[in-house]
């Protein structure tokens, strides 16, 4: 159909003419969600013309010259969204309609432009419900799209609450989280690590807590794992940051001593430029002591990537901020490696609390892993620590800080003064 390409008109022109099509009902319609893989590769590889040459063959092979094609327009530079007559098709007939014309436009793209590798995702809305909105139809097939994105094995789609569950899932907690931020529904919670020596907090880890407008708390495991796959975890490591500097300073302006503070910070925020920069910025403008402030990476990060991260750990140690290797043995780290981390503080993974030291031979594991950092000079921590027994143990083979639930839970800011800086400090554990 000649008309149904209505180029790069706004949103409300195509949902208006799908809309007339649905009212009408004349034909059975399936709304696609279409774009291309590497397409930027073109324009860098080909030229901006090569790449105005592809979006033009796009609109001319799926919608201009498409008998099928009842709607169409353009949203950017490699995206499409189309209604399709599917009259007397079955799903399948419609599956394998796409997948011959992605497979044959392919082909023709590879043998054009043989230095990029071409992959269109096409996602479908059978558009059966009549009463659903428009604008929410399209939207279903761009959610089939996007479930298939990184998968080259996949041409389209058919939307289903299965395999769009997760995507929607992710915006909906993205979404939460945005809003949470917007109306400080995110709070730090302080877990202590006690000195068996000094029989007192010398430090303490920030842990993010989110609330929901009810005010309960949403466990991190339902959010930070959405926030990492969705890019949204260098936001959560820049406000955890500003609010530690802030807990600090506000200690300190009610004549409270504080103890270091440690912070998690993501691979993706340490690895991107301005980190420094943020915590400098920070830093100046709460006018706190950089020993107050420090900064943990897991040692999986810092095993995979700690040449991309060399320079911002020397620079940020260079202003008298410390470095922890959080999780420690929860990978599989190269000793050798270890030895050679620019960091001053290594902490046991709660994992060797919970399995190595319910037998001799993890237990030695320990007991010499411990005698051995010393002997390079990291302060070690010991994690996940729950009773009387781990903590002897631990402590006789050298390690005098414990964090754990022997000691105490992490505990919101308020009470973590309370009782560390103000009260009693009795152990929590079982509590």
């Amino acid at each position: 159909m000649e008309n149904c390409y209505l180029g790069m008109a706004g949103h409300n022109v195509f949902n208006n003419k799908v809309k007339d099509i649905i009212h009408k009902n004349e034909h059975s319609v399936v709304l696609l969600a279409l774009d291309i893989s590497n397409f930027k590769y073109i324009n860098d590889f080909y030229g901006m013309d090569e790449g105005d040459k592809v979006m033009q063959d796009i609109a001319d092979y799926y919608f201009i010259n498409e008998p099928l094609c009842l709607a169409a327009h353009g949203i950017g530079f490699d995206q499409f969204r189309g209604a399709y007559n599917v009259d007397g098709m079955t799903q399948e007939d419609v599956v394998s309609y796409i997948t011959k014309k992605n497979e044959k436009f392919e082909a023709e793209l590879s043998e054009r432009y043989p230095l990029v590798y071409q992959h269109v995702y096409v996602g479908l809305y059978f558009y059966d419900n009549h009463e659903l909105d428009v604008r929410m139809a399209v939207d279903r097939a761009n959610l089939a799209k996007k479930s298939t994105k990184g998968r080259f094995d996949i041409h389209c789609c058919i939307y289903s609450e299965d395999n769009c569950n997760e995507y929607l899932e992710h915006m909906d907690m993205s979404n939460e989280f945005v809003h949470a931020y917007n109306e400080n529904r995110i709070e730090i919670f302080l877990q202590p690590k006690i000195s068996v020596s000094e029989g007192k907090a010398v430090g303490a880890e920030a842990l993010v807590r989110m609330r929901n407008k009810e005010g309960e708390l949403i466990p991190p495991v339902r959010f930070v794992p959405v926030l990492e796959h969705t890019g949204m975890i260098e936001k959560l490591d820049d406000i955890m940051l500003d609010k530690t500097f802030a807990f600090q300073r506000e200690c300190i302006n009610n004549g409270i001593r504080p103890v270091p503070i440690s912070v998690n910070i993501s691979r993706q925020r340490f690895t991107s430029d301005g980190l420094l920069g943020y915590v400098m910025e920070l830093q100046q403008k709460y006018d706190i002591d950089a020993s107050l402030v420090e900064l943990e990476i897991l040692e999986t990060t810092f095993i995979d990537a700690l040449d991309a991260m060399t320079d911002a750990i020397n620079a940020l140690r260079k202003q008298g901020f410390r470095i922890n290797v959080d999780d420690f043995g929860s990978g599989y780290s190269s000793l050798n490696q270890i030895a050679n981390i620019p960091a001053d503080v290594i902490k046991f993974d709660r994992v060797f609390a919970s399995r190595s030291l319910k037998n001799d031979k993890g237990r030695q594991v320990i007991k010499s892993l411990i005698q051995m950092l010393k002997m390079v000079n990291y302060e070690l921590v010991f994690e996940g620590v729950e009773t009387k027994e781990e903590l002897d143990t631990v402590v006789s083979y050298g390690c005098d800080v414990i964090q754990g639930f022997y000691f105490d839970k992490p505990l919101p800011a308020k009470e973590f003064i309370q009782k560390y800086y103000k009260g009693s400090r009795e152990s929590t554990y079982g509590t």
